[in-house]
């Protein structure tokens, strides 16, 4: 069902964020707002606030923003419509009346949730009666206690035809409702439904809401095949958009920011046994992308656990192949590898639950995987299969949607290939390298033997290019300068003429600075800004000094270069000082998007002396140098 406008905002406003909130933060008053420690990143000291007022969260520290509903959804892993609804039913409200369509199939899915429960408790009662024998003897066998097979609802589904089928139509149930929740079949060549599970145990499966909506199932003959099955899909279950055991594991997989992702429904319950409760399992396929989406909503980088042998790495293969077009700022996978030839099950049985924790310990991320893979497959004997690796590596990245973690991936994957390729100089007897060839005094490098890469951040080597541009703001890494310069400039300006946080306090909470400093010191302007509702520079600059900020604030006042003059505080207008303000900012921005750019031309000019690469660095260099003029306004880049 879609929730229309007008209904979210009567909720919003029924609903007070700073009560969702403080179920799970413990806030305290600040004048307008309420500060807490960030349930979404470890701190020790609060940056994260609720403004009641304007009905949103806010950290400071990593940046977390939202309103009720979307803090119910990232802190107890639910989707929109899900928070919605409890937000609705704790505030009294009722939700927008359905479509007689959308009725009509809530009733349907309705009487089917009864239909499967019922299913479950025919299962139970077998289970624990006299025809439940080999069942019980296998979940023995498996080490898992009396305890842990209630917890989980398992159950037996006996060997005749129509067992369950009689039982739950001596209850009332219709066979075509029976048969549409997947209970029940109708073999080829044959009439009349016969039941879907015989001789197993049957593991119900559960959506997010802990309602039981299908069974996994294990066969109990030794030589029965195929060994697992699964409830086919039916209007409550679609494989491809649950996780077996989400609804358990979620609150301590977001609890403890881990989520464990096991092959099996009898992997998941024996890891949940040894204290692994933040453990789930795909449905009898291989992880899909709605499966990995609800993985993200509770932890940015769930741990995939596979098989050590090499159907486990190729099914780590296929799961890295789904989310590498997913992967956003942030959100990845980490794949751990049991020793080869144990399940967790076995592992946990024979070496304890720390043997377990070392695996996930050691779980690698998704880039390591990806790059093995490439690497160990290659053959780099002739520069046709080098280019090969290269135009394969470069064709996978293209595939990731997002532009920055694109960018990222490239660049780190460039540097790998190039130190992977690059000629290694050869070495004579007794491991020394053979020295390069020398021209006259100096030594030159040789094309076939080109000089080892320098240490990142380090100044490119030189050889025979301009002096210009061996002393270019690129080469010289003053992109870092300028950011800082920009960053001082917005500084200064907040402290002088405070009204500006007031005034644009939303892209003030939006900056960033690298400057550490600087950057605590943006943090408790806006804290002081959110405390009163006029700012007075003289009693904000008190209280900066008060919060141990005085020698920023003399640097700040010290500094030569700065966009606004010294004179402007004796009767700039306030039209032109927010003018000179957005333009301090629009130059910050410049700033920050070149200087990527320039790191990337100082890093090509280190590994390669090409006309390529010096053009390169002459445009970052020309680009990077107007925006430092444009910050400063008179060209000086010193800090």
């Amino acid at each position: 069902m879609a929730f229309d406008e007008a209904f979210l905002d009567e909720l919003k406003s029924r609903v007070k964020v700073a009560d969702v909130v403080g179920r799970r933060v413990k806030l305290v008053r600040k004048g307008r707002e309420y500060m807490g420690l960030c349930p979404f990143h470890s701190e020790k000291s609060p940056s994260f606030s609720v403004n009641e007022q304007k009905g949103f969260y806010h950290c400071f520290g990593c940046g977390a923003h939202g309103d009720a509903i979307k803090f119910v959804c990232e802190t107890e892993g639910l989707n929109f419509r899900e928070a919605v609804e409890r937000l609705a039913s704790e505030a009294g409200m009722a939700l927008p009346e359905e479509s007689p369509f959308q009725r009509e199939r809530e009733e349907k899915k309705r009487s089917l949730y009864d239909v499967v429960a019922a299913a479950q408790q025919f299962y139970r009662e077998r289970l624990a009666g006299p025809g439940g024998s080999a069942a019980r003897a296998y979940i023995d066998r498996r080490g898992l206690d009396a305890e842990t097979a209630e917890r989980f609802g398992l159950g037996f589904a006996p060997d005749g035809r129509t067992v369950l089928i009689e039982y739950l139509t001596s209850k009332g149930i219709p066979l075509p409702e029976i048969v549409e929740a997947g209970l029940a079949v109708t073999p080829d060549g044959q009439s009349a439904p016969i039941d879907f599970f015989r001789n197993r145990l049957t593991i119900p499966i559960r959506d997010p809401r802990g309602r039981v909506v299908a069974f996994g199932a294990r066969t109990l003959l030794p030589d029965g095949k195929p060994k697992y099955i699964n409830t086919g899909e039916t209007p409550l279950f679609h494989k491809g958009r649950l996780l077996y055991n989400l609804d358990r594991a979620r609150k301590p997989g977001f609890d403890s920011q881990a989520m464990l992702v096991a092959e099996g429904y009898l992997d998941v319950i024996a890891l949940a046994q040894a204290g692994f409760e933040h453990s789930v399992a795909p449905l009898g396929t291989a992880l899909t992308e709605d499966q990995i989406a609800l993985l993200w909503r509770v932890v940015p980088e769930p741990t995939l656990c596979f098989d050590g042998d090499a159907a486990g790495k190729r099914a780590a293969y296929r799961a890295l192949d789904r989310a590498l077009p997913l992967l956003k700022p942030g959100q990845s996978l980490r794949f751990a590898f049991l020793p080869e030839g144990l399940d967790p099950d076995d592992l946990i049985r024979k070496a304890g639950a720390a043997a377990m924790q070392k695996v996930v310990a050691a779980a690698q991320p998704l880039i390591e995987v990806f790059w093995e893979r490439e690497r160990d497959a290659a053959d780099l004997t002739t520069p046709e299969r080098r280019a090969a690796l290269q135009k394969r590596v470069e064709t996978v990245c293209d595939q990731i949607q997002d532009q920055t973690v694109r960018e990222h991936y490239r660049r780190e994957l460039k540097d790998r290939l190039w130190g992977l390729m690059r000629p290694q100089r050869p070495v004579r007897a007794g491991g020394q390298p053979v020295p390069m060839r020398q021209s006259g005094a100096a030594a030159r490098p040789s094309l076939r033997n080109p000089p080892p890469p320098k240490r990142f951040g380090a100044p490119p080597a030189v050889y025979g290019n301009p002096l210009t541009l061996r002393n270019s703001a690129a080469a010289r890494n003053t992109e870092g300068a300028a950011s800082g310069l920009s960053e001082a400039i917005l500084a200064f300006l907040m402290v002088n003429y405070p009204a500006i946080c007031l005034q644009d306090y939303e892209a003030v909470e939006e900056l960033s600075f690298e400057t550490p400093d600087l950057d605590r010191l943006r943090v408790q302007l806006l804290h002081f800004a959110a405390e009163h509702v006029e700012l007075d520079e003289s009693a904000l600059k008190a209280h900066l000094a008060a919060q141990g900020f005085a020698e920023v604030l003399s640097g700040l006042e010290n500094r030569g270069v700065l966009a606004l003059d010294r004179a402007a505080s004796a009767g700039l207008p306030p039209e032109e000082i927010v003018l000179r303000w957005r333009d301090a900012m629009a130059a910050h921005r410049r700033v920050q998007a070149l200087s990527p750019a320039a790191r990337r031309a100082r890093s090509e000019w280190a590994r390669e002396d090409s006309d390529r690469a010096r053009r390169s660095l002459e445009e970052a260099e020309a680009a990077l140098t107007g925006s430092i003029e444009a910050a400063s306004g008179d060209g000086d880049a010193g800090y």
